[in-house]
């Protein structure tokens, strides 16, 4: 009995491997991801997708902090996902460390990107596969027009128009009798081919991208093995860096940080330092004025030249604020020239008094009896700031006060 022959090998020598993904196709599945979610999602999946292609695996309390939605809501909106093999879910029990320990449910979200390559093949296949049956059907039943009255049949009504002496169908309108042809302008040939062209166009870039991943090899991601390794060490704790320029047009890029702004502002008691101040505010404010001032035509009639009622207010809230910056620039102007007066004053008494103390004493050891005069009595009081306003009432003199006694002694 002849011995069985040896098994044949499972490949052909000649055939080539698949081989392993590079870090430049790997970002050209993420990139293709996006632009799908971008063709038939939500802008809710949309940010999802964003989040979970920048990591391997994230928990689901992260993902929502990320994206600012509570554990529920994430759940609904990434369901959608899940169940088109988009995003995958893996639910585990875990244990917290602490005094009492405990154990809790908790659900991780990932990208299985072997799957979503065969799932995005398949459904181009399908949606292609859709569009040509419905093309092909309606061929089969766009039936016939007349070219030169327009009529149209249908498939079941040119039965018993066929010519038996020319083999044609003909067109029965009275006095036309012309031969019939192909109806290509028919309602579900002309939607069949306009669908096709809209799925051509709109997909070119998901069939070329396609295209191009053909013979990458992906290994299915391995999910336990993958917490058993990096659970421990939660890399969804850091912020992942990306490469800017392979996402897609519209996705958010990572924020820049903030730098702060520290403006100093110096303020001293030198009158025309607030001087300067308060004209440069003044024209700063000039100038957003005259930025924000409405068109002549908002404010007057262009045929009559009378104030419309907006100018009418604009008029009154103008001539208000002058009043007031007349009225607030009079006092400032007073409280400068009183201050002006009270420290030149001021510099008046102390150099008197620096005089006064260099004058040399008597040389007999008494002191000098200097005879006081009203000016040393004035130039030795304080000066006392003047308050700016002017004075009611004249002080009284001592003569009013002689005066008064006396006509006490009369009475």
């Amino acid at each position: 009995m002849a011995s069985a022959a040896p098994n044949a090998p499972s490949a052909a020598p000649g055939a080539a491997e698949p081989q392993p993904a590079t870090p430049a196709q790997m970002a050209a599945i993420r990139r293709l991801i996006q632009v799908i979610a971008r063709l038939f999602y939500d802008d809710g999946h949309i940010l999802l997708i964003d989040q979970l292609v920048s990591v391997v695996v994230i928990p689901s309390d992260v993902l929502a902090r990320r994206v600012g939605l509570q554990a529920r809501e994430l759940g609904s909106l990434a369901a959608k996902m899940v169940e088109d093999r988009l995003l995958s879910i893996h639910r585990t029990q875990e244990t917290k460390e602490g005094v009492m320990s405990r154990s809790f449910a908790r659900t991780y979200y990932y990208i299985d990107y072997k799957q979503v390559l065969d799932v995005t093949k398949w459904r181009m296949l399908a949606m292609r596969r859709d569009i040509d049956t419905r093309l092909r059907n309606g061929l089969d039943n766009k039936g016939y027009v007349c070219p030169r009255c327009k009529r149209s049949y249908s498939t079941l009504e040119v039965a018993h128009l066929l010519d038996p002496m020319r083999n044609v169908f003909v067109c029965e309108v009275p006095g036309c009798f012309t031969e019939l042809v192909d109806n290509e302008d028919a309602d579900d040939v002309r939607k069949s081919k306009d669908t096709l062209t809209r799925f051509n166009e709109q997909l070119h870039g998901v069939q070329q991208a396609l295209r191009s991943l053909e013979g990458v090899a992906l290994p299915p991601m391995d999910i336990h093995a993958w917490l058993a390794k990096n659970a421990a060490e939660q890399p969804w704790k850091a912020e992942t860096e990306r490469d800017d320029t392979q996402l897609v047009p519209g996705a958010p890029p990572p924020p820049k940080p903030k730098v702060p702004q520290v403006t100093v502002e110096l303020s001293g008691t030198d009158p025309a330092n607030d001087l300067a101040r308060q004209q440069q505010r003044a024209r700063e404010e000039e100038a957003q004025r005259a930025q924000n001032t409405l068109p002549a035509w908002h404010l007057a009639s262009t045929v009559s030249g009378e104030q419309t009622g907006l100018g009418k207010v604009v008029a009154e809230r103008r001539a208000e604020e002058a009043s007031v910056a007349e009225a607030t620039a009079a006092p400032e102007a007073l409280d400068v020239d009183v201050d002006v007066d009270y420290y030149t004053r001021y510099a008046s008494q102390l150099e008197h008094e620096a005089k006064r103390a260099a004058e040399p004493e008597a040389t007999d050891g008494a002191p000098q009896k200097r005879a006081r005069t009203e000016a040393d009595a004035a130039a030795d009081k304080p000066a006392d700031k003047p308050t700016g306003k002017p004075a009611d009432e004249p002080a009284d003199t001592g003569a009013d006060d002689e005066e008064d006694l006396e006509m006490d002694d009369v009475i």
